[in-house]
């Protein structure tokens, strides 16, 4: 690529303002690449607006030819591209119709969009970028070329949202003194777009990061930081329902970007899934996001893409392209001014290493379940703020196991209840719709305290968390598992990439709650089983992952992808015996301890009975 024009080639391209306002966009958005900082060989692939197309095309040609006559480029040796339009004054068809090849230097192919590219050309593209359209400052610097009068930043801000005819002609007017900058302004309709993350409760832990991000975006708006100093990835963790997907939708409000919603679940459904199809939907989901002038990319089920640390089998090389394609377009998207990468996963242990290093996904956050005062404040969101929090809190106390996705569907039921009887909503309202709830006997509630102290002790005990909060119910929900009468809540140090002992602590502090019951009063209860995501269940399933997945038991081996342990997977004998020798072992070292523990056991599952919640520090 030619980084300097001769002086005849530049007087000849200040004097075509569309010409010069795309080289400026071009270089702008290539000038990051091996192929513009060392003139290395390669294909690179640009994403263009249609209305843009045309004037790229004739700025990269300048580009890579410095403007010198080439006449012995063929179809095949062309250094520029288009696809999927019509040529302007030929029928003729190029080279992107033919089959890839790769160049003697560097070629550039310009689309509107990834779709119309083949996925044999996206694989083989060593570069794949945006090009935004020509920004405010490129028409300054085009008016000063083009020798006519200077524009304040603020008039060429509104000349740069206008379309491409109107941006051009008027770069290339003699004065815009008399011009009326209020007539460039897109007139605004319809309500300002919600949710923002700034009117939702909730997302305490994320709340220092993303006022920090809002600054950065500021401060980059205003030119006075690098996109490369703004934080750009986060992945966000913890169970279903605790506004994970909302998060990314009302970060992209609160940034004023636009949100591309996706999951690897609907990259790997495309068409019938095989391995081009999937990496052909990948792709076009970072293009349509990077091919914006700000955007959040959200990815859900992020815990799909695998972990090549633990593949094996027929399934490694699918796998191992898929990551390897994903790690390379979250690095490249993450280096486009104004795109951010939201991940979402319940299972951030199935994560391979590198997707969330720094650099890439390196913000963690962890969502649980909202407190007492968030429940009340999200509740009241979602009833439109007809019912102030503290008016709501009654209600909202006896619903400490509610995710935010259960309060809003409660919330819709009580709208549609004052709706019915054509009235604003109420007190009356909320109770009508709330399910019927059950005083559990005070025998239950003493064995459940145990139980969930149980848990909170081994937690204690193993050294993964210094805070521990436990919270028991007086009343169930009818027809809800008995299971759910208590709840604890912990944050682990290493939840990103923990240790064979992290793994190890997981399972003794899922198999304390049955030890404690064991403990105190000498027989179990069902409590730690019967149900999907029950103790004994998570305890088992971690027990394959960590044996017959990641390969921390008695052998180095791998038998099954971690995401694969579920209801479906019958183990062999070998590794259902070694299975059954780790519960065993975790769950006799929980009852030592915990008998040694007994006097404290008793103690505060005491005081759970009486306050209904505990909060535990370390020592």
């Amino acid at each position: 690529m030619y980084h300097r024009l001769d002086s005849k080639v530049f007087a000849e391209t200040c004097n075509n303002a569309a010409r010069f306002l795309m080289l400026c966009a071009l270089r702008q958005a290539l000038r990051g690449t091996e192929q513009f900082k060392n003139d290395a060989k390669g294909i690179i692939i640009c994403i263009v607006d249609k209305e843009w197309i045309w004037h790229a095309k004739s700025a990269a040609t300048l580009l890579m030819t410095g403007g010198r006559e080439r006449s012995y480029y063929d179809d095949f040796r062309r250094p520029v591209h288009i696809i999927g339009e019509t040529q302007r004054r030929t029928t003729h068809k190029g080279a992107e119709d033919s089959a890839v090849f790769r160049p003697e230097h560097q070629a550039i192919y310009l689309a509107t969009s990834l779709d119309g590219v083949r996925a044999a050309l996206q694989l083989a593209a060593d570069v794949i970028v945006n090009i935004s359209p020509p920004t405010a400052r490129h028409i300054v610097a085009a008016r000063k070329v083009l020798g006519v009068g200077d524009v304040d930043l603020q008039l060429a801000t509104a000349i740069a949202e206008q379309p491409a005819e109107i941006v051009i002609g008027l770069t290339a007017r003699h004065s815009l003194k008399e011009l009326d900058i209020a007539s460039l302004v897109k007139p605004t309709t319809g309500p300002d777009r919600l949710p923002k993350l700034s009117t939702l409760p909730g997302y305490g832990p994320a709340r220092h990061w993303v006022d920090a991000i809002k600054q950065d975006v500021n401060d980059w708006r205003e030119d006075r930081i690098p996109w490369s100093d703004v934080d750009r990835g986060i992945l966000l963790m913890g169970p279903p329902g605790t506004g994970k997907t909302l998060f990314g939708t009302a970060l992209a409000n609160e940034l004023g970007f636009d949100l591309v919603k996706t999951s690897v679940g609907e990259w790997q459904g495309t068409n019938r899934g095989y391995l081009g199809d999937m990496l052909s939907a990948m792709s076009r989901s970072f293009a349509d996001a990077t091919s914006r002038r700000g955007a959040v990319l959200l990815v859900d089920e992020l815990d799909a893409i695998g972990d090549r640390s633990t593949m094996r089998g027929d399934q490694a090389y699918y796998e191992g392209n898929v990551i390897g394609r994903f790690l390379d377009l979250t690095t490249h998207a993450l280096e486009q001014p104004g795109t951010i990468i939201v991940g979402a996963t319940n299972y951030a242990h199935l994560i391979d290493g590198a997707v969330l290093r720094s650099g890439r996904l390196e913000k963690h956050v962890y969502l649980e379940l909202p407190e007492d005062e968030e429940r009340a404040e999200i509740f009241a969101y979602h009833l439109n703020q007809a019912v102030a929090p503290k008016d709501l809190r009654e209600i909202t106390d006896k619903l400490a196991l509610a995710t935010p996705a259960d309060l809003e569907k409660l919330a819709r039921a009580a709208k549609r209840a004052a709706r019915i009887r054509k009235g604003d909503i109420a007190i009356s309202d909320i109770k009508a719709i709330l399910p019927a709830q059950v005083p559990l006997p005070e025998t239950v509630v003493h064995r459940i305290c145990v139980h969930e102290t149980g848990h909170a002790l081994m937690a204690m005990a193993s050294g993964v968390a210094d805070v521990i909060s436990i919270r028991v119910e007086s009343h169930m929900v009818e027809g809800q598992p008995i299971q759910d009468g208590g709840r604890l809540h912990y944050k682990m140090h290493n939840e990103a990439l923990p240790t064979e002992k992290d793994l190890l602590a997981r399972i003794r502090i899922m198999l304390g709650g049955t030890a404690a019951e064991e403990v105190v009063f000498g027989t179990r209860s069902i409590g730690a089983g019967g149900a999907i995501g029950s103790d004994l269940d998570q305890a088992t399933r971690l027990a394959y992952r960590l044996v017959g997945s990641y390969g921390l038991g008695k052998w180095l081996r791998y038998q099954v992808g971690a995401n694969r342990v579920d209801e479906s997977f019958v183990p062999s004998p070998e590794l259902r015996a070694e299975v059954d020798g780790i519960l065993a072992r975790e769950y006799r070292a929980a009852k030592e301890l915990l008998t040694k523990e007994k006097t404290r056991l008793l103690r505060l599952s005491a005081e759970l009975v009486v306050d209904r919640h505990l909060r535990i520090e370390k020592r």
